[in-house]
């Protein structure tokens, strides 16, 4: 079976040579997409036990967390947490989750993940650009997080190609997708491809693409929508580690990152 990352490349190759001269530009997601939402799940759950001096969720674990983030009663039922208790922890979750996601030690990237993203921003006219639905407000936050985060492999993630949310977080997400890709557009990049976890934002970029151009790929980790709307979308992404094929694939090395247009 073709690996999702050869699929990628050769469809970055086909858009270069059609397009020689333009900026091309593949768009991330950041939640669920580059950063592994478990971690910061339950950083939220162990400080909201923090601050109130209680032990709801004393022996959770990562591998616990297997819902999506609006779902959090979910664990709070398998916990036996009394309604009245469910209550105030759920109105206590969103100020306690947004400030989470800037958080260093609540950011993980999915492993190989920056190294997708590097090998991209070494390409030449080529570009990595952010799309998500986090808040406005979290902007400089969440670029402080992820340059961190990215200083290792030497990614950087540059503002103006960072796309947020400005409507509010009772939005609907997918349309907030479609204006983070027409941004792009409208500042003179190329998009070929959009990875995103969410099925029902992938299906959004897809009814908007009528030249079929950018590649849509499901990073298939935690997500909200239904799965139905990947029928027409079968890239999946399982794992962002790329050491395998380099290993099988005759076009690069590992950790040797040349020029692949």
């Amino acid at each position: 079976m073709q690996h999702w990352m050869e699929k990628l490349l050769l469809h970055y190759k086909d858009i270069r040579t059609k397009y020689s001269s333009d900026r091309l530009l593949i768009a991330f997601d950041i939640d669920g997409t580059i950063l592994d939402m478990r971690f910061i799940i339950l950083n939220v759950l162990r400080e909201f036990d923090r601050q109130h001096a209680t032990e709801y969720f004393k022996g959770v674990k990562v591998s616990d967390i297997d819902f999506h983030e609006a779902h959090l009663k979910i664990l709070l039922d398998r916990l036996s947490i009394n309604k009245d208790d469910q209550a105030y922890i759920l109105s206590r979750y969103e100020n306690l989750f947004l400030s989470s996601l800037t958080i260093k030690k609540a950011n993980k990237p999915f492993k190989g993940v920056f190294d997708v993203i590097k090998l991209f921003q070494m390409q030449p006219d080529t570009y990595v650009g952010l799309n998500t639905g986090r808040p406005e407000s979290l902007r400089f936050k969440t670029l402080a997080a992820l340059n961190e985060l990215g200083r290792e492999k030497g990614v950087t993630f540059r503002n103006e190609l960072l796309f947020m949310n400005n409507e509010g977080l009772d939005t609907h997400i997918s349309g907030i997708k479609k204006k983070g890709i027409e941004y792009f557009i409208n500042l003179g990049y190329k998009v070929f491809a959009f990875i995103d976890n969410e099925p029902e934002n992938l299906k959004a970029i897809s009814d908007m693409d009528r030249d079929n151009e950018i590649m849509l790929l499901h990073a298939d980790t935690i997500f909200k929508s239904c799965r139905s709307h990947l029928k027409d979308i079968p890239i999946s992404i399982k794992d962002y580690d790329l050491s395998r094929f380099f290993a099988t694939s005759g076009m690069m090395q590992e950790n040797d990152f040349l020029r692949i247009a």
